[in-house]
Formats: structure tokens, sequence, C-alpha cells
């Protein structure tokens, strides 16, 4: 069946015509509102709230029928406001999702799971892409003040060489901590003090001391980070950070949700956080604080057999890896919430090999920057490096200063005409971790008479998928419904051996749990059992 659910996608993908260029918000609310036009029966999209900015956040829930009785996965894109493929993995997920939904496979995918897609929590941050000033953006429309000098707003970007875009000043200086990378002319790199080396430039973001207290654009627009403004391990009063967890309407949309969407077993985000192409792995010390800081072993076991199946699925190799940050979604998914959580950017910069017929050498220090442009040469695409250029700068008179650098958003986004293959594998990986969730069964149902007129009712609660119902951590909390196995008793009937009402706090991966009951009287008996993790059964009895 999994090869059909896939066969499914590539033939519905394939008929599909990407737009030129990323989606703004306003062509993102159209894409979305056209799928729930297009897909009633499938489809449904709300606003959870507005953000400072004005911008709506959106959630699209696919499925079929009831959806919030299903296990369900959370997909979450804008994770980071500068990472424009995180949203269109997520919109593009559910387009190529919906246009296969006449297939039978995929209407059997969507009658047992559903999906809430979070397409984009940075609208705010995101939007700075399509102004006349592109920078780096990652923090909403609320004004902030980084510095902690009374004052918010006041040491923006400045745009030196009016190009358009915010990249970098290099100014020479004997206390600067830069040198030139030995193979790559255009680019700096830290000078390593322990060998003798001596830095020749300072390193800056392109701009001018507004408020000259010695830093540059430290108080700008875009004030809180979503990926920084979750509630596990959050940096109060760091930039970005907010002055509490969960300070933004839009974050506190998204819990609110969530945390009544007991349904959810399985949290995807596409942000820079990344354990998807490399697993979290296990740390005994950190498992067993106090205050649980590690994976416990059965979720890393898990994350490395997810892991496993999406780099089979994306063929991923080369993967940065990426230190899980604080107050970020991933960590808050796992940690507080308690599902499985993952993440991943989706598409890195390939490790690029050096083109011998071009004399190209294999570089002496590696290092990111020269590595893309070897790779962005290599694709000829030329217009993602701003050269440097010599300009006067009020803050360092006399000294020689350089605007120039990689672009904005180049090395965390591939160009456009490269995002349908990623689309493509991610949206076949959602649909093959969705085969693997949890389902409750029952099976080996046996009925024995006794005297008096009793009867002994045994069976064995099956967990048919390769997921455990629940994360062992989630077993601790609160904010998940356990496996509830109810014996429903009619007219004169009563259990007399046994409880009527069984708490389980999970079932492993393709586990069983054995219940037995003798049960007094005799007609029709009912056995629920389930929970909202992994699916609700029921099995008659006639005694």
């Amino acid at each position: 069946m999994r090869k059909l659910l896939f066969t499914a996608l590539v033939c519905c993908a394939a008929g599909s015509v990407l737009a030129q260029d990323y989606s703004n918000t306003a062509e993102q609310a159209n894409r979305l509102n056209a799928l729930v036009k297009a897909y009633p029966q499938s489809a449904s999209l709300k606003s959870l709230t507005k953000t400072n900015g004005g911008k709506d956040i959106w959630l699209l829930t696919i499925g079929s029928g009831k959806t919030e009785n299903k296990p369900a996965i959370a997909v979450i894109g804008g994770v980071e406001g500068n990472h424009l493929l995180g949203t269109e993995l997520a919109i593009g997920f559910a387009e190529q999702l919906l246009k296969a939904s006449g297939t039978d496979s995929i209407k059997n995918l969507l009658s047992r799971t559903t999906y809430y897609v979070f397409p984009n929590m940075s609208p705010d941050a995101m939007e700075q892409y399509f102004s006349k000033l592109r920078n780096g953006r990652t923090g909403n429309a609320t004004a902030t003040d980084d510095d902690r000098d009374g004052k918010t707003d006041e040491d923006r970007w400045d745009d030196l060489d009016g190009d358009g875009k915010i990249t970098f000043l290099r100014v020479e200086s004997v206390t600067g901590d830069y040198k030139v990378h030995p193979d790559d002319a255009r680019v700096l790199i830290k000078a390593d003090i322990s060998k003798g080396e001596k830095g020749k430039y300072k390193l800056l973001t392109e701009g001018i001391d507004n408020d000259k207290d010695g830093q540059f654009n430290e108080d700008g627009e875009g004030g809180i980070a979503f990926n920084k403004n979750l509630t596990y391990n959050h940096k109060t009063f760091t930039s970005g950070a907010g002055d509490y967890p969960a300070s933004e309407k839009e974050t506190r949309a998204m819990l609110d949700f969530l945390y009544d969407a007991f349904n959810v077993y399985a949290v995807v985000s596409f942000g820079t956080n990344n354990n998807l192409s490399n697993p979290i792995p296990y740390n005994p010390q950190a498992a067993a604080q106090r205050i649980v800081a590690g994976l416990l072993e059965p979720d890393a076991k898990v994350n490395g057999m997810v892991s496993d199946l999406y780099n089979r699925v994306t063929g991923s190799k080369d993967a940065p890896r990426t230190n899980v940050t604080v107050g970020d979604v991933l960590s808050w998914g796992y940690f507080h919430y308690g599902r499985y959580s993952f993440s991943t950017p989706g598409w890195w910069v390939p490790k690029t090999r050096p083109d011998t017929a071009k004399k190209e050498k294999v570089f002496t220090v590696e290092d990111v920057n020269a590595n893309y442009l070897r790779w962005a040469t290599q694709q000829g695409i030329t217009n993602t490096f701003t050269e440097w250029k010599t300009i006067q700068h009020p803050d360092f008179p006399g000294q020689k200063v350089e605007v120039g650098g990689v672009d904005p958003y180049a090395m965390m986004n591939p160009p456009y005409k490269m995002v349908e293959p990623v689309v493509k594998k991610h949206t076949e990986f959602l649909v093959k971790l969705a085969a693997h969730q949890p389902e409750i069964g029952i099976e080996n149902l046996k009925t024995e008479k006794l005297a008096n007129g009793l009867t002994r009712v045994s069976l064995d609660l099956i967990n048919k998928g390769g997921l455990s119902t629940h994360s062992k951590l989630g077993e601790r909390s609160y904010f998940i419904k356990k496996i509830k196995v109810a014996v429903q008793t009619s007219g004169k009937q009563e259990v007399v051996g046994g409880r009527k009402i069984h708490l389980l706090n999970s079932i492993d991966a393709n586990g069983s749990e054995s219940f037995s009951w003798v049960i007094k009287g005799t007609g029709k008996l009912v056995i629920e059992a389930g929970c909202p993790t992994a699916g609700n059964t029921s099995i008659e009895v006639n005694l």
C-alpha cells in the first residue's frame, strides 16, 4: 500500500505547476483557500489569530469524517521567518496530498489519519523577503527594546550601498578577528589565535550605529522570533525570545489548539533544527535529570527509526549537524507537549567537490560560505553574492570599509526552481510516517462458560502500528489521554471478576496486553478500547 500511496502522489504532483518564486502571505492565503474550495470534503481552513502585524495564522485541517477522532500529525511551517522553504514544504505537502485524494490509497490514508497543517508561524518576518529591503529577519512585528535602553527600534538596518538588501561590512582593523579565506578572497574566516594567526578585519552586519552605543543593528524592526518563544528552556530577555514564554499571539494560538488536540501523536516542523537527518542520540545523564533534558531511551530509538525512514525517502546526505536552540518548537514538541517531535530544514547546500576541469582545488579550510559560493558557481547561480564595494562609513573614519557578502536568504533556501522535488520527497515522507502510526486493535477474543451463569471473556489488545501509542516521556504528561479499556454491560449483566475499566499508559509498537473478565448474565456485551493518539475500537460479545 505504501508504494501505491507514493505512486498516487507522484502522478498528481507531476501535473502541478509551481510559481516562479516563493509566495508572500497574500499568495499563501490564496493557495490555502483554493485547496478548501477544491476539496471541501477533505480540507478545512481557519485563522487561529492575527499577529501584531495583522497577518493571519492559518490552520489547515486535512482528513475525512470526524478528523478530531483520528490519530494526527501536526505539520508546522514558517518556524523561522528567513526559512522560506519551510512554509513552501507545509503548503506544498497539502497541495500534493489533496490533489491525490481521489485515489483509493490516499482516501484510505485520510480516512484513518488527520493532518493539522500550520503553514506559516512567522508571517510578519517572512514578509521582509518581499519588501523593498531584504534582510534575513526572524522576528515578528512586536516592538521590542532589545538593547534595554528604554527605546524601541532605534538602531535599524541601513542599506549603505542602496542595493535593496542587507549584507555585511568588513572593516580593516588591527583588532579584527577575521582574515581572508586562503582559497576564496570573497570569504572571511575567523583567525586561529592558537596557531599564531592574526585577524585583519571586523565583520559586521550592514548598517550604522544609529544610537551610538557601539553596536550595529541591535535594536531594529523585527521583534520576537517564533522559534525562540516556545516554553521549553526559554531564555527570557535574550534578543528575539520575548519577555516570557509564549508571549506572542501566534505562539499562544498554536499552543492553545494543540494542547486541546489530544489525537496528535507526532509533530513535524520545518526549520533549521534537524533531528531527522541526524537523530538525537540517547544521553543517559540528560535523560536522568530531575527536569528531563534528554530523550528517554525508547524515544531516542524511535527518533533513530524515523530518521532512517527520512533518509531513505529523501536521499539525505551531507546534512549539517545543528544544535537544538532554546525556546524552540522541536524541543517543546517533545519535552512539554510529550509527543514524538521531529524537525528538518528540508534542504541544505550540498557539500561540493572541486571542478578539476576549472582547476578548482580542495579547500584547505572548510567553510560554509566558501562551499556555498563554489556550489552556486557550479549551478550557474550568479545573483546571490554582492561583490565587496568600498564605502565611506561615518563610524569608521579613516578606515577602509567594504559592503558585500552572501545575500540574505540564499544559504537557507534553494532557488525556487529546485523546490518541487524537495516538496515531493517530504510529502512522501509524511505519508510514510503516517503508515507507522499507532493503531489499537482487538484480537484473540475467547469466551468460556463457567458454572452458575458465569462466562469468562478474554482478549488481547494490540498496537498494530510501528510507533508506540505514546512517547515514553508522554506517559508522564497530563495532556495526553491514556488507553482506556471499558466493559459496557447491559440489562442484568454484572462484572464479577476483573475491573470494568482499565487505564494503560501505553502499548509499544507491535505490542499487546491481555485482559480477562468474568461476567454474570446473558445477552450482548460490548468491550471498547482505545485512546486519541491510536484510535478507538470495540467488539461485541454474545454471552
